[in-house]
């Protein structure tokens, strides 16, 4: 996965990265920067990316690939849902030795001043 606009890692080089994986490589690009491309949850209604196998040269690949509304997510989880096997219940936070300190998401993330 790449995003459209990151400065750090230009998509093409990501692309060209997962190329040499084969041909059965599936690659994705968001459109978003650096960490928006990964941190990209169901909702947003201006999110999209685009997906196709990793098989051909860069510019080949963005005239072929499919464009998708909303964030890749989803496809995401039915990929690992299919290679995770059996669902588990979670397990409860905390022990008699290590008690829970507070719930999710932590008093720490409430007390943060915003930036």
């Amino acid at each position: 996965i790449a995003g459209t606009t990151d400065h750090i890692t230009p998509w093409e080089a990501v692309y060209n990265t997962a190329n040499l994986f084969g041909a059965k490589t599936t690659f994705i690009l968001s459109n978003s920067g650096h960490l928006q491309s990964l941190l990209n949850p169901p909702g947003n209604p201006k999110s999209w990316f685009m997906k196709g196998e990793a098989k051909q040269a860069v510019e080949k690949w963005s005239e072929t690939a499919v464009k998708h509304e909303g964030s890749w997510w989803g496809r995401w989880g039915k990929w690992l849902a299919k290679r995770s096997g059996k669902k588990i219940p979670a397990r409860e936070i905390g022990d008699s030795e290590h008690p829970a300190l507070a719930e999710a998401p932590g008093t720490y993330v409430i007390g943060c001043p915003k930036v």
